[in-house]
């Protein structure tokens, strides 16, 4: 018997529901974290870098507005101014700033505190925003190509582009390019990142425990029905397994009781025909002796009173027809068709009437139960077409395929009303009831069909590949 769950079973993963939980809301957390922190520290940074642009702007306009006063008719600073510009620088402006640059329109480098540069065009959209009247910040770590020289000093610094105004006006002759130390800054974004973490780790972490208990709770749960469903299915399989040996055991029960009742039907026919039968035959010699006498006491002779020889003919052969329906022909070394074609020979013999037969081809290692079945389904049925079809139109069919053997004996008779069939007997048979035994022992069906009018049919379906014995 197959098991209908095949081989289904359940398996312990790696990790519990209580494991993978943490580990899912840790990732979760940890990038929730992380993306919280990167958005603050944005906006916080924007905001301080819009501070230190205005800041630096403020220092623009204060310290190199006036010696760039010169650039609204002029693309060159005078030595004056130059050296104006380097004193600030070498000054307290040097104190707050690493570096000073100032640019035409064309982004052409006027003045810088590294001279190299000088008079070499660098556009750039920072430039380019500032000759809008915009001002701008952001951390600078000298990669541009104008900062070579300056490169080597790998720290931080704050980038601030500020336009230089002509005095009195708002005409922008010039921009303002000043680099401030970002390590502060750098260092205060930082922090604020690590505040963010914590501030969003000591929120959620209250919030992952309690989620963590309820479901390690149902984690220990669904654990606990899991072992239970698989002692279930263990317990079911095993009564499953009983139950088909059981069933096993029953079927060859039948079998065997079916083989039972043919030994006995056998031993009883064979001791019908040796006692009474015998009895009865010598009677009759008795009752027909030429010279036979009256028995003392009785008032009936032999030859002299008819209706003790007609009676005694009437039990003989009555006694007689009992015997060969219980009585099995040999059929050990007969095949299934010549069973079949047997059943057939000896109701016609017997009744002296013709019966259509046609039988197909049956496998010849037929099972010796399955034969006798068909064996017992042709005599009863033809018995009854005989007794209640009056013998009309009897036929035999008989069929196979792959799996089973299909047999329907039927008449055309006047049919009957279908009786219970735990009353249906024959005289020379087994019955009804008898027969629908025997197929279903052997799991097959049976079925007896009767239309008045019409005819009665007996339908049987055996399977071949039951060989039990």
């Amino acid at each position: 018997m197959t098991w209908p769950f095949g081989n289904i079973g359940f398996k312990n993963p790696p990790f519990g529901l209580a494991h993978q939980f943490i580990a899912a809301a840790g990732i979760t957390i940890a990038i929730s974290m992380g993306l919280l922190a990167l958005a603050i520290s944005q906006r916080i940074e924007a905001s301080m870098m819009q501070t230190a642009a205005e800041e630096g702007a403020l220092l623009t306009e204060a310290f190199l507005e006036p010696s760039a006063q010169e650039l609204a008719t002029s693309r060159s600073l005078s030595p004056e101014s130059v050296k104006n510009l380097d004193d600030l620088f070498a000054g307290k402006l040097g104190e707050r700033v690493r570096m000073i640059k100032i640019w035409l329109p064309d982004a052409t480098l006027v003045y810088s505190t590294n001279k190299e540069s000088i008079g070499m065009r660098f556009p750039s959209p920072q430039i380019a925003a500032a000759f809008e009247g915009k001002v701008s910040g952001e951390f600078d770590y000298l990669d541009e190509v104008d900062n070579a020289t300056e490169r080597h000093r790998q720290v931080p610094l704050v980038e601030i582009h500020a336009p230089l105004f002509r005095t009195g006006t708002e005409e922008i002759i010039a921009v303002g390019e000043i680099y401030n130390d970002g390590r502060r800054l750098a260092a205060d974004l930082a922090s604020i990142r690590l505040i963010s973490i914590g501030i969003v780790g000591a929120v959620t972490a209250p919030m992952i425990l309690i989620l963590f208990l309820i479901v390690r709770r149902a984690s220990n749960l669904v654990t606990s029905h899991q072992t239970s469903l698989l002692q279930k299915m263990t317990e079911a399989k095993n009564l499953a397994a009983q139950n088909d040996g059981l069933r096993r055991l029953a079927d060859d029960a039948r079998l065997e009781a079916t083989n039972s009742n043919e030994n006995l039907l056998a031993r009883i026919g064979q001791d019908l025909h040796d006692g009474p039968i015998q009895l009865v035959s010598l009677l009759m010699l008795k009752l027909t002796e030429p010279d036979g006498k009256k028995p003392p006491g009785t008032r009936c002779g032999g030859r002299h009173d008819p209706s003790v020889q007609v009676l005694t003919t009437r039990i003989l052969t009555e006694l007689r027809d009992i015997s060969t329906g219980l009585v099995l022909p040999q059929l050990e070394e007969l095949t299934a068709n010549e069973i079949l074609q047997l059943a057939v020979r000896n109701h016609e013999d017997m009744t002296a009437t013709n019966v259509d037969c046609k039988i197909g081809d049956l496998p010849e290692d037929l099972a010796p139960p399955v034969a006798v079945c068909l064996y017992r389904i042709v005599q009863e049925g033809l018995n009854n077409a005989f007794r209640h079809g009056k013998a009309a139109g009897q036929r035999v069919e008989v069929w196979a395929d792959t799996q089973s053997v299909v047999i329907a004996v039927s008449d055309s008779g006047p049919g009957f009303a279908i009786p219970d069939p735990e009353n249906v007997r024959s005289r020379t048979g087994l019955g009804i009831a008898g027969l629908r035994n025997r197929v279903e022992a052997l799991h097959g069906t049976f079925e007896l069909i009767s239309q008045p009018g019409i005819g009665a049919q007996i339908r049987a379906k055996l399977p071949i590949s039951h060989t039990s014995n």
